[in-house]
């Protein structure tokens, strides 16, 4: 089986026996690594593409792209 991608989802993350072995050794529960991966994705879903974010000042200010020429 190939995988398409070399990131682990959050489930496959709480599920990997590695990552259980280093977390019990730690002393971090279950509970709280969840929480931390889910409180990373949602802040890394919310940060402007630069790309977007330079189309969306183009859009309100037309004179901007002189900027760039």
């Amino acid at each position: 089986m190939r995988k398409t991608r070399d990131d682990l989802t959050i489930s496959e993350a709480l599920r990997d026996p590695l990552i259980a072995m280093v977390m019990r050794a730690d002393g971090v529960k279950l509970e709280d690594f969840k929480r931390l991966l889910e409180t990373a994705a949602v802040k890394r879903e919310q940060r402007a593409n630069p790309v977007k974010k330079f189309i969306d000042v183009i859009k309100s200010n037309p004179a901007a792209v002189c900027s760039y020429c």
